[in-house]
This record gives C-alpha cells, sequence and structure tokens, in this order.
C-alpha cells in the first residue's frame, strides 16, 4: 500500500533529527504505517546526502522524491514546515498548508514541539509525541574491546556552522589524556572540523552520517556544540556534554538524554536570528567556557562527582 501523506524537507541533518517524532505521528495516521518525503530539485549542499543516508535507514518513510517529481494526485495530506522554500513553485503556497517560521529567539518550544504543534492543529493529530529517531549503520566502528570513549564534534562546516566553533578542544584531548586512564578520544565531522586536534581516533571525513551515529552510539560520552551530532546523540541517548554559543536554546536543547548544557547566559545570547551571529568578532559565548568546566563535567559523569544534568 503506497502513502497517501507526504512531508517536504530541506534543512540541517540535526533539523531533520527534530522532525522524526512528528513524521513517525504522521506515517501513525495513514494507513501504510509510512509516508513520503520531497525535496527541493534545487537544494544541492553537502547536507542533502547526509540526509538521504537517514532516511534510506528509517522504516516509516517509504520513498524520497524530488518535488518536480511528484504525482500530486495521489496524496491527501501534504505537510510542509517554516523549512519549505519553494520559491521554484508558486503553486505549492497557493494550493498548500505553509507556515511562518517561530520567532525562535522570543519563544519557548523546542523544535520537535512545534512540528508536533502544527500535526496536532493543523493535521488533527492526537496521539501521543514518538522520541526522536535515527537508525546507525549496523556493524561496529569502533573496536569494541575499546573502554572508555569520549567523542569529540565541533561543527563549523557552512555558512552559519562557522560561527558555532569552541576553540580549546586541542587543550581539552591534553586534559582528558592526562587525567583519566584508559580513555580513547575520538573526533568526527566534516571537512576540516578539528583538523588541528590530536585525537585517538581521527572520524573526520571519513564516515557516512549513518556510520558517524554509530560512532555515537558507541560513545560514553559526546562533547560538543550545537550542531547535527548533537540531536544525533540525543535521539541515541548517549550522554552529552554541549558547549552553548549563539542558538536559541529553548529551540534547539537535547532533550532525551542525559545532558549537561554549558551555557554562559550572556546578554547577547541567543544571537542566530538578529543577525548577530554572523556579525560578531569575540563569540564570547563560546571563548568563555573554559576546559576546567568541560572536565569537571565529564569528571562527574565518569563517577568522580554528580553529573549534572539539565534535563531531569
Amino acid at each position: 500500500m503506497e502513502p497517501k501523506s507526504i512531508a517536504h524537507f530541506r534543512t540541517g541533518i540535526g533539523n531533520f533529527v527534530l522532525f522524526t517524532p512528528a513524521l513517525q505521528a504522521l506515517a501513525s495516521m495513514d494507513e501504510s504505517g509510512k509516508i513520503d518525503i520531497c525535496t527541493d530539485p534545487v537544494w544541492t549542499d553537502y547536507r542533502k546526502n547526509a540526509i538521504l543516508d537517514i532516511w534510506e535507514r528509517l522504516p516509516f518513510i517509504n520513498k524520497v522524491y524530488s518535488y518536480t517529481e511528484l504525482d500530486h494526485s495521489k496524496y491527501n495530506i501534504w505537510f510542509w514546515t517554516h523549512w519549505t522554500s519553494a520559491g521554484y513553485a508558486k503553486e505549492l503556497f497557493e494550493s498548500k498548508k505553509y507556515y511562518d517560521a517561530p520567532s525562535w529567539d522570543k519563544m519557548a518550544e523546542h523544535e520537535s514541539d512545534y512540528y508536533m504543534r502544527m500535526l496536532r492543529e493543523h493535521y488533527g493529530y492526537i496521539g501521543k509525541k514518538p522520541k526522536q529517531c535515527i537508525v546507525p549503520a549496523p556493524a561496529p566502528i569502533i573496536d569494541t574491546t575499546i573502554t572508555r570513549k569520549v567523542v569529540f564534534c565541533n561543527g563549523g562546516f557552512g555558512d552559519i556552522g562557522v560561527f558555532k566553533k569552541w576553540p580549546y578542544f586541542t587543550e581539552l584531548a591534553f586534559a582528558i589524556k592526562n587525567y583519566f586512564e584508559e580513555t580513547t578520544t575520538i573526533k568526527i565531522g566534516a571537512k576540516k572540523e578539528l583538523a588541528d586536534v590530536q585525537t585517538d581516533i581521527d572520524f573526520v571525513d571519513k564516515l557516512t552520517i549513518t556510520e558517524t551515529a554509530k560512532v555515537i552510539q558507541q560513545a560514553d560520552v559526546i562533547i560538543t556544540t550545537d550542531t547535527g551530532n548533537t540531536h544525533i546523540a540525543d535521539a541515541l541517548n548517549i550522554p552529552i556534554i554541549a558547549l552553548w554559543g549563539g542558538s536559541p536554546m529553548a529551540k534547539n536543547i537535547p532533550i532525551q538524554a542525559k545532558a549537561k548544557i554549558i551555557n554562559h547566559n550572556l546578554n547577547c545570547q541567543p544571537c542566530m536570528m538578529d543577525g548577530g551571529y554572523k556579525s560578531c568578532l569575540e563569540y564570547k559565548c563560546l571563548t568563555q567556557i573554559t576546559v576546567g568546566e568541560v572536565m569537571y563535567h565529564l569528571r562527574c559523569l565518569f563517577g568522580k562527582g554528580k553529573f549534572d544534568d539539565d534535563n531531569s
């Protein structure tokens, strides 16, 4: 049975992970138990292949189409969100439901709850909110005999991500190796992320996104800025130490995993939505987060104190 429901998506990896509860709920409303996905034909940036890799493994997604390939007559539910970018298809706005982007910097609504609210208010969903979901590659990526595994991610590729970098991963790697015995440091990401940081294992730009998810699933903790891998770790319920910069905390905070958010709550935070994100020259929100702070929470997580779970 082919789905009668379709959802549009074109944005980041983390955004898609946050979209998965609503997509699972939408699939549960379809007789087939699945949905189709459509994307923009002009979407060609680095994130697309990663998200296609994620889509291939999700059991509630049937097929993925380009918008121009669609047989519009076969669907009776079209789920468009504020991420819909369809200037190439004016009829989309004229004939389908479309929602303006919320003012994330002014509202305390998690992005995953925004999608669910749209589904409840405009499509009649009445069930519980499903959990965020990603299916990692099946085979272990890290040697299973390795004990304590600490993963680093410093998401900073692309026109926005560059403003999310934390500058002290080199010092953190040194501190971890000198404090903890039998601890393996691992770096993940794309392109030149963490290029100058020496870790025991280097997976940067060497894995698909679902293979990266498997590395995260095998980890004891991920230390990361606000990036797609943060939300993958959250979906997989892996402990997170998140180094918070200019993105809206209420919108992006991990909600499923044990997580410590290190956020200095400066007057200029959050700045992602007001233009300050790209014009800032100091990034004090990140540069003022110290290696000592991170090590404190890592010691707590590894049994040398109480891990301060911000989501408890």
